[in-house]
Formats: structure tokens, C-alpha cells, sequence
């Protein structure tokens, strides 16, 4: 369903860069993925929680195309292309009902994408007071805030064309300044 799409639309946008805009797009997941390791360390008493107390909770009873993103479909493929297979196989699963994440292994955990690989959304909440975590989960929203702006300024995989209007307008411009 739309999840599949999401999986094929951010192979796709990865594909489109080219060597040096695609070690950029790299940097910038390992970025997100120091940023993350550094909340997971610092949030360890909130996943001791988790997992005690909720058992998972946040992971159950979901609509999984509200949690993950296409910028996290991009970070997760970036680093890990290798479990683009088991992420389709969960895909194919989706229904149209909120249900139990479908990235969890053998359906109750833990999540298939590793500790510090993961949605954005999934590593930045948590059912708790989180003020003494809250300059992590920042650098984390920041991090990610980065990956999108990357990739929305990269033009190849966008489709876009500029109005005949503006391509003149910007011709002019620049025999203006030269």
C-alpha cells in the first residue's frame, strides 16, 4: 500500500544522487545516526521504562504511514540498504487499520532497524518527562531537520522545472550583475 510506495520512492531519490551529493546525503545520516546514539545513552533510563513498564506500548496500535516518513524511509535506506527486503516483506503487510508496528521482528520486537537507525518520531518520543533529555532529542530533530532540507533543495529527483518566465527572468538578472 502506501507504505511500499514510500520504500520505492526513497530508493529511488537515493539512486538520483550522484557520488559527491550522495556522500553528502551519507554525512549527513551519520549525523543523525551519532546524534541518536547520543540520546539512546542518555534516554537509557527511559527505555529501561519502556521496556519494563509499557512493554512497548508506543509500538502497538498504530497507523504506521503517520509514524514513518519518507525523510526517515531516506535516512534508514542510506545506511542500512540491506534490509530494504525485510522492510518491503513488512510493507506487504500493511492493512488499512492501525495495527502493531510492522517493523517489529516476528511482530513483538525488537524493532528491525537497530538502536541507532531509527524513525524519527520512534527515537524522539517518550511517555515520560523528557527535560533531562531534551537537548538530545533537539539535536536529533535538528539533525533530521538537516536531512530535509538536503534533500528537498536537490532538484534531480523533484521533477521540477522553472516556468519559461523565471528562467528569463533569471537570465537577466545575471547579465544585470555581469
Amino acid at each position: 500500500m502506501e507504505l511500499g510506495k514510500k520504500i520505492q520512492r526513497a530508493q529511488a531519490i537515493i539512486r538520483s544522487f550522484d557520488g559527491t551529493r550522495r556522500a553528502r546525503l551519507l554525512a549527513i545520516c551519520l549525523e543523525i545516526q551519532r546524534a541518536q546514539a547520543a540520546l539512546n545513552q542518555a534516554a537509557e533510563p527511559f527505555f529501561e521504562v519502556c521496556i519494563e513498564q509499557c512493554k512497548g506500548l508506543c509500538c502497538r496500535n498504530i497507523c504506521i504511514n503517520e509514524v514513518i516518513t519518507q525523510l526517515d524511509l531516506i535516512y534508514i535506506l542510506t545506511l542500512h540498504k540491506e534490509i530494504v527486503g525485510q522492510m518491503e516483506k513488512c510493507a506487504r503487510a500493511e492493512t488499512l487499520f492501525s495495527a502493531d508496528c510492522l517493523f517489529l521482528q516476528n511482530r513483538k520486537g525488537p524493532c528491525i532497524f537497530g538502536p541507532d537507525a531509527k524513525p524519527e518520531r520512534c527515537i524522539i518520543t517518550f511517555c515520560q518527562d523528557t527535560r533531562p533529555i531534551k537537548a538530545q532529542i533537539k539535536t536529533v530533530r535538528s539533525k533530521f531537520s538537516k536531512l530535509s532540507r538536503y534533500t528537498l533543495f536537490q532538484r534531480p529527483f523533484l521533477g521540477i522545472r522553472l516556468p519559461q518566465r523565471c528562467k528569463s527572468r533569471r537570465a537577466s538578472a545575471s547579465r544585470r550583475q555581469g
